[in-house]
């Protein structure tokens, strides 16, 4: 399943999928807390529902998503690169900030892929210093450049690190948009979304498992309360500044989707995460109001072209090829579906049946959904007297200049032929009468 999901986001990321942006109204009605939110479909690249998803957030510890990424694109061996601890790496960590426990451990080493589990899953602060100052070479702020370098690289213009914990600075902000973005790429890295959609584990020479900040995941953590099968990791953050915030992914039936959940207010005494209500709502809408809708079957005609020297046929239909399927609301409106062909008016005989004549691109509300080739639904043989007899006529259409030009060569030949011959009837007839002259004298 972990695999499935990657998968699906490698192709989201490095192709041209189909639709990288929506503007479909899909008819949200779930009611977010979350300031910021950004829902996609994965399966697709169609955006279902945003709000204020390019609006400037603080990440919180959402942040350490990106230090994932460029940990995993720096550290080729996660499990045979081991760091050393430093005492000194955590000389400016917030006491109260969440930790993974390493200050208990300096001087022993341990694997990048066992400091991945502690910045992830408890939020460690202190796991996210170490990575950073290990691939930093020394320097922290070393490596923050390579994060804000990777978020250029992604095109996430309105996103800028400080840290790579996510702790709170006015220059550190990202957006719901970019956030989804970043995401994507982490989980084409290598082991983040089994990292990422782990409840529980326990680093060498730890006597206590660390357990993920996420709550859909478990069933147990905080009374199950927030469970939801259907969610896969990624990584929650929270600040006062931030509020809650929460990355996932979700699937359920074949359908798999990306949620950012950013700036949910938050307060101890009501103790009340609605980052994942809101994920959980906008998970429970999308499965059950969005599904692949059948705009045309593979049998149903979608146009019909003239056909030139077929025999005993001048009509050809065209089908797709294949079911045309589109994701849209249950409940869409057909007359705002638009289709728009690509194929000729007219074919020349012979016709193969399924031979590709063109394309049908499918809109709904203007915005592309979907495309696929249209092709015969049947074979059609040539007529070969129609076709010869109409090769003759073409052959003289486009020689008619030059028959004309030979018509009047051989014409004036004529002219002069009989002109000749008059001549020389004339210059007979005259010696004629010169030796009959010439006769009568002697």
């Amino acid at each position: 399943m972990k695999r499935m999901i990657c998968a699906l986001l490698v192709l989201i990321v490095v192709c041209v999928t189909c639709v990288s942006a929506s503007a479909i109204d899909y008819g949200c009605d779930v009611s977010t807390v979350s300031k910021a939110v950004y829902l996609e479909n994965l399966d697709t690249g169609a955006v279902v529902f945003e709000k204020n998803a390019e609006e400037k957030m603080y990440p919180a510890s959402t942040t350490k998503i990106m230090t994932y990424v460029v940990v995993a694109d720096n550290v080729s061996d996660l499990d045979g690169t081991m760091v050393t601890i430093k005492e000194e790496v955590f000389a400016d960590i917030d006491p109260e900030s969440t930790v993974m426990g390493l200050k208990d451990h300096i001087g022993e080493q341990y694997s990048v892929r066992e400091l991945l589990y502690g910045m992830m899953l408890p939020s460690g602060n202190d796991a996210a210093l170490v990575l950073a100052d290990y691939v930093g070479e020394g320097s922290i702020p070393a490596f923050v450049d390579k994060m804000n370098a990777k978020a250029a690289e992604l095109k996430c213009s309105d996103t800028h690190f400080v840290n790579p914990h996510g702790l709170f600075d006015a220059a550190h902000y990202t957006t719901a948009k970019d956030m989804a973005a970043i995401t994507k790429y982490a989980a084409t890295t290598q082991s983040f979304m089994e990292i990422a959609n782990t409840v529980s584990y326990t680093p060498t020479r730890f006597t206590e498992p660390i357990t993920n900040t996420n709550y859909m995941l478990s069933k147990t953590e905080h009374g199950g309360q927030y469970y939801d099968p259907c969610v896969r990791g990624v990584k929650t953050g929270y600040l006062d500044e931030a509020g809650k915030c929460l990355v996932t992914t979700g699937e359920q039936d074949g359908f798999h989707y990306l949620c950012v959940a950013l700036g949910a207010d938050y307060s101890y005494e009501d103790d009340i995460n609605y980052a994942m209500i809101d994920t959980s709502s906008l998970y429970d809408w999308a499965f059950t109001n969005i599904a692949f809708q059948t705009v045309y079957s593979s049998s149903e005609v979608v146009k019909t072209i003239d056909v030139n020297f077929g025999k005993d046929e001048d009509k050809l239909n065209l089908v797709p090829d294949g079911e045309l399927t589109a994701l849209l609301p249950n409940n869409y409106d057909q007359s705002k579906i638009r289709v728009d062909m690509e194929c000729p008016d007219e074919i020349d005989a012979p016709v193969s049946q399924d031979q590709v004549i063109g394309k049908a691109t499918v809109y709904y509300d203007d915005m592309l959904v979907g495309s696929t080739d249209i092709v015969a639904n049947k074979a059609i043989e040539l007529d070969e007297v129609q076709y010869r007899l109409e090769q003759v006529k073409i052959w003289f259409k486009n020689h008619l200049v030059l028959i004309i030009v030979i018509a009047v060569v051989i014409i004036l030949l004529i002219i002069l032929l009989v002109a000749v011959s008059k001549a020389q009837k004339r210059k007979r007839a005259r010696e004629r009468a010169q030796r009959a002259r010439r006769r009568y004298r002697d």
